[in-house]
């Protein structure tokens, strides 16, 4: 069985005055010498599916700095794992209503072929949230890349130094933000929905390899069904409390940040606080 692992989501709204197609941008002006980088990355995909765009590692290489959201070692994905867990006593047994509950099992049985002993033992003690964004990627089939992990190993290969841009403690403390009743009703909105929202993921990772960002936001955030609780604690607020490390980075050095594609759009999205700090932002095209 394949260790449960968690991905960081994707919602549509808006972008505004970004609506390009394209998953980097160019960062230049307001004093800064020479330019800088932002990258939307997904979390995850299928390894057939994995492509990193030539363009993407020449910008790479003509930066010195390297930032990524979180810190990917060991102890850091512990920490963020333990956040991921009802506390010690509590399980989706538990919790969740007997019928909502039997209605996880059935489904779990039906489309994982996982028992209902495995899956209180594997499963039962995630919270909602958690196991409700593991599914798509359970529903892949195949094993995954990551771009975080791919991208950390090519900035140390060119040599850059390499920054996260806050602890891993933070986006655990932004997880535990989002309401359990309403993680409760978005497992079992996913798990009636399921079959739609393994479309739109294949769609999305299609749109994500083309650098066409504005299908990427026509998927939907279904595991939190736009909860907007959720949105200003894991995205709005953590992306204020980057920029300055962001800004930082750039002026000191020509840098490339990578940040989860879901990150760079809306009024409060990494590419508008850019550009409201008299940044200008260039859409790059990226090839396939």
């Amino acid at each position: 069985m394949k260790k449960v692992s968690l991905f960081v989501l994707f919602f549509s709204i808006s972008l505004g005055s970004f609506s390009q197609n394209s998953i980097l941008w160019e960062v230049s002006g307001n004093g800064l010498t020479t330019p800088s980088y932002v990258m939307g990355t997904l979390k995850f995909i299928g390894v057939k599916e994995f492509y990193l765009p030539k363009e993407v590692v020449a910008k790479m290489g003509q930066c010195k700095l390297f930032a990524i959201e979180d810190q990917v070692d060991h102890k850091a994905q512990m920490e963020l794992n333990k956040a991921v867990h009802f506390p010690k006593g509590k399980s989706l047994a538990t919790e969740l209503a007997p019928e909502d509950y039997k209605k996880i099992v059935d489904f779990f049985s039906s489309e994982f072929k996982i028992s209902k002993a495995s899956f209180d033992k594997n499963f039962g003690k995630l919270t909602p949230l958690a196991l409700s964004i593991n599914m798509t990627r359970m529903a892949l089939g195949e094993d995954v890349r990551y771009y975080d992990i791919e991208l950390l190993t090519l900035a140390k290969k060119d040599k850059l130094e390499t920054y996260s841009l806050e602890p891993i403690k933070r986006e655990a403390e932004a997880l535990q933000a989002f309401p359990m009743k309403d993680q409760e009703k978005a497992l079992v909105h996913s798990v009636e929905n399921f079959e739609k929202q393994k479309s739109e993921y294949r769609k999305l990772e299609v749109a994500y390899l083309r650098g066409d960002l504005d299908k990427v936001f026509e998927y939907s955030l279904h595991p939190t069904e736009n909860n907007p609780v959720f949105i200003e604690e894991f995205y709005s607020k953590r992306n204020k409390e980057w920029m300055p490390k962001i800004e930082k980075m750039m002026k000191s050095k020509p840098s490339f940040i990578a940040v989860g594609v879901s990150h760079l759009e809306g009024e409060s999205g990494i590419l508008n606080l850019l550009k409201q700090s008299g940044y200008t932002l260039t859409a790059l095209p990226v090839t396939h």
